[in-house]
């Protein structure tokens, strides 16, 4: 994308900041229950390079047919060794009752964040805690010192005005927004690097003599 390309892309806004907020809230609220489904009751067998979720889904119905298999061996099997395999068959459900509840969530979070996708998909990114907070601030009128992590956050006309500290990897920025810098992201005022100074040229050469 060049940088024509670049900058049509970040005036362009997202219309709808309360569904926005509101499916961001939802993504992150959804990836933490899918990371505790998946440490609970499965966490060997989808670490062995199953993250897709066609993936986990195939292996979901192979256990759902080995399970039925075994169900049928029990209407064959002598007594002796029945209660050994009604056993396997009773981890067997319980293991794949575990992949059915992993299974569902994932599915559930790839449903949301697909419209969150689409939403934000070809508009400028602006970190929808900080737009709301900002928003809020503006109603009431009120002027302080905002914090955030988001550097990526594109500077749009509602931030004029304020000042936001901004991290650069080790402490908070000030920055005051100015008309000047919308459309400009907030981590290009605050450098993560300290420039000194070049090093003196004669310094230079007395060390290469």
């Amino acid at each position: 994308m060049g940088y024509k390309g670049a900058w049509n892309k970040r005036n362009r806004l997202i219309e709808d900041l309360d569904t926005f907020y509101r499916l961001y809230k939802k993504i992150h609220r959804l990836h933490k229950k899918v990371r505790e489904a998946i440490k609970r009751y499965a966490p060997n067998d989808l670490m062995a390079g199953r993250y897709s979720l066609k993936d986990i889904e195939r292996y979901y119905e192979e256990k759902k047919a080995f399970l039925e298999s075994k169900k049928g061996l029990l209407e064959i099997i002598n007594e002796k060794e029945k209660e050994r395999l009604q056993r396997e068959v009773q981890e067997l459900e319980r293991e794949v009752w575990g992949l059915g509840v992993v299974v569902n969530r994932i599915r559930k979070y790839e449903e949301v964040y697909q419209q969150f996708r689409e939403l934000v998909d070809g508009k400028a990114w602006v970190h929808p805690k900080l737009w709301k907070r900002i928003r809020e601030m503006n109603e009431t009128g009120e002027r302080k010192v905002v914090k955030t992590y988001s550097r990526s956050t594109t500077i749009i006309p509602e931030f004029v005005g304020h000042t936001i500290a901004v991290h650069n990897g080790k402490t908070f920025v000030p920055v005051y927004i100015t008309q000047d810098m919308v459309g400009h992201k907030l981590g290009e005022f605050a450098p993560t690097r300290t420039f000194r100074g070049h090093p003196d040229k004669t310094a230079k050469v007395v060390k290469k003599k």
